[in-house]
């Protein structure tokens, strides 16, 4: 049975590699391989070394949120999302508009379809989901309910919102499989069934990553296949290949994913919560943990929220 340890290593695992990927956000992969080679060590960054951006304040929020309510509370989700928000972590406009809305009174729903038009199909719902994917792991069908509503404040295009309950039940599986004993082919099957009545284009991307594993296939027909941008639709999958090609490390599954190039700190951020949930926090290397920021909200906040949701987990359970 998974414990709290898988919970720290998912929601620390998504802090590391936002930290890991920040210094290179939007950095082509040729560029960070001929500058670095491969990125083994947090750089400096434009809030110093090992700190984070949005994608690890959003997804402290959404954390923040499901303990104080015991689950899904719209209202009160999309008000720690708002109140948490500090400019400085790298926000994006639409996200900041949506935002600034929830915050002058805008109904938690409709603020996000008042600033995308169709809704925004990023990446911003998926990088914070990793607390949804670890309460519920054992729940899908709440897990999808949940992923969904925790989406819906930002990102409610149909892309976006697969893209959340996709890497949530990336987590949740990672979080359920006992380390050392990963099935590749059956994890994919089960993501693949699991968003086939949710969205084909995932379940073609799946099949993309299927391949792309099996034929050991190198970043530059990785990168043109999945993509590595902000969309969730390019970027979800993307953080999956990157740990399922390497999930017998941690560490070597963050470098993988922060080497792809463009959306580093999101793609890092997904897929150390996948990686993470997976080996556990035990598994972060020290020398990553120990410049991680821990000030206000920093690396303890992050860890003592994982603790109380493995609490609030066994609660919901017990019932």
């Amino acid at each position: 049975m998974p414990g709290k340890d898988k919970f720290a290593g998912a929601l620390l695992g998504t802090f590391t590699g936002d930290a890991l990927g920040m210094p290179v956000e939007g950095w082509d992969h040729d560029i960070i391989t001929s500058k670095y080679g491969e990125i083994r060590d947090m750089l400096e960054a434009r809030l110093g070394r090992g700190t984070y951006t949005d994608d690890t304040e959003l997804m402290i929020g959404v954390a923040e949120s499901l303990i104080k309510n015991t689950g899904f509370n719209g209202p009160d989700m999309a008000r720690a999302l708002a109140e948490n928000c500090d400019v400085r972590r790298g926000y994006g406009g639409g996200a900041l508009q949506t935002l600034s809305l929830i915050k002058k009174g805008v109904e938690w729903y409709r603020a996000g379809a008042m600033v995308f038009s169709g809704g925004s199909f990023g990446n911003g719902a998926s990088m914070r989901i990793a607390p949804v994917g670890c309460l519920y792991y054992n729940d899908p069908g709440k897990l999808i309910e949940v992923a969904r509503g925790s989406s819906y404040i930002t990102h409610q295009h149909p892309l976006g919102l697969a893209g959340a309950v996709l890497q949530a039940r990336a987590v949740s599986l990672a979080v359920g499989n006992e380390q050392g004993k990963l099935d590749v082919q059956n994890f994919i099957y089960q993501l693949k069934d699991f968003i086939k009545p949710i969205s084909d284009e995932y379940v073609h991307v799946l099949k993309q990553v299927e391949k792309l594993i099996e034929n050991k296939e190198e970043h530059g027909e990785v990168i043109t296949t999945l993509g590595n941008g902000v969309q969730a639709h390019k970027s979800v999958c993307t953080a999956i290949y990157a740990f399922l090609s390497n999930h017998t490390s941690f560490e070597n599954a963050l470098v993988c994913a922060v080497g792809l190039g463009g959306d580093t700190d999101t793609i890092g951020a997904m897929c150390g919560a996948i990686a993470g949930g997976y080996h556990g926090k035990n598994a972060i290397p020290g020398r990553w943990l120990d410049v991680l920021e821990n000030g206000y909200r920093g690396k303890d906040h992050v860890e003592k929220l994982a603790g109380e949701l493995w609490d609030l987990h066994k609660e919901i359970n017990s019932r």
